[in-house]
């Protein structure tokens, strides 16, 4: 790591310096290291003056400078990356963004950076329904050699991420806290394993705990990197609609699934679609809009239909529209309750339907 690096890290971690000052000062300084040069040069409060002759006294004594020596040593362990703005490796995309992160933390492959980025995001409450199409709508993406890019949360963008895990795509997360901090928990596994193949990437430092602030601002990074920003399920008022606020703010195309009228969770997506999104049927119309035929990876799949009875495919083919609790389920294949126990189980223990609160689901 250079001296320019920790010129950029001494920078940013002062406190109170902020995102909008900062590239106020990079319009009159000619480098990170400047700023410390001549601190009464620029036009900055008193308070931060103080704590940069109070760094440039102290050295690596100040408490600023030892946190940015902190994450320094993070970046010389295997698969940890600081990008500042001026690394060859920091995205262009984000350059070109309002407020573009001054420094960038990133675990995992910077290799996903690189390819063309779909980003996809929507409700952390979605439906098994708009669940299932984000997966198969990811995976399908993924195979075409796209990088699935999302904010790592519960709902669609975990069922985007781990479908993109499941069919060996690349994918990045970019988190409201530090890439150290597993938010939320039960995500922990997934990160563990996006790190092989993706990427947890995000503007704040090392230890900065989630906080409800930081994530309408990390959504920016989301759109920002993407070529379109796809919408699975939102309500009216969500952070899904704030990303996709900053996406035509940076000039982005916005595609949003429709969903069932009765679901206050597809209102989002619904205002979008009245507004001039596009609306999203399948995969096939990110692929076609983007023109995008290169570069496909063929993967072979098993068909999860294969050696399953007449009576099970009726089942799964029932379930691929709804949630069906059992007795509406044999009313509507014209079957006693009792002839479904056994392939219902059958279907239970291998993995094709779950049973949840108000009926069984096709996972």
């Amino acid at each position: 790591m250079s001296n320019d690096t920790l010129a950029w890290l001494r920078w940013v971690l002062i406190p109170e310096i902020g995102l909008k000052r900062a590239h106020q000062l990079l319009a009159l300084v000619d480098s990170p290291q400047a700023l410390f040069l001549h601190p009464d040069r620029w036009p900055l409060p008193d308070r931060i003056k103080t704590t940069i002759r109070e760094m440039n006294l102290l050295g690596e004594q100040h408490p600023v400078h030892r946190k940015a020596l902190e994450q320094l040593r993070w970046a010389e362990l295997e698969n940890n990356h600081l990008l500042t703005l001026t690394d060859s490796a920091y995205p262009d995309q984000l350059t070109q963004i309002y407020e573009a992160p001054l420094v960038l933390w990133a675990r995992g492959q910077l290799s996903a950076l690189a390819k063309p980025q779909i980003g996809m995001v929507g409700s952390r409450q979605a439906s098994h329904r708009a669940m299932r199409h984000a997966a198969h709508i990811s995976q399908r993406l993924a195979e075409s050699d796209l990088t699935i890019t999302s904010g790592g949360a519960k709902g669609i963008d975990a069922a985007c991420h781990q479908a993109t895990l499941d069919s060996n795509g690349s994918t990045i997360a970019i988190l409201g806290c530090g890439v150290d901090i597993v938010y939320p928990k039960s995500n922990r596994l997934m990160f563990q394993n996006l790190t092989q193949s993706g990427l947890l990437l995000s503007e704040y430092s090392l230890g900065t705990p989630p906080r409800p602030g930081h994530f309408p601002r990390r959504n920016r990074l989301i759109s920002g990197l993407s070529e379109v920003l796809i919408i699975i399920e939102a309500s009216l008022k969500s952070g899904s609609l704030i990303t996709a606020q900053h996406a035509l703010e940076q000039g982005r195309d916005i595609f949003a699934m429709p969903g069932d009228i009765d679901n206050p969770n597809s209102d989002g997506c619904h205002r979008l679609i009245q507004d001039g999104a596009y609306l999203l049927s399948s995969a096939d119309d990110i692929l076609n809009h983007l023109k995008w035929q290169q570069n496909t990876r063929h993967t072979v799949h098993h068909d999860p239909l294969e050696g399953l009875s007449d009576v099970q495919r009726q089942i799964v083919n029932t379930l691929k529209t709804e949630q069906q609790p059992l007795d509406v389920l044999a009313h509507r294949l014209s079957l006693s309750v009792h002839q479904l126990l056994e392939p219902v189980l059958e279907l239970e223990l291998s993995g094709v339907i779950e049973q949840q609160p108000g009926g069984y689901i096709l996972l």
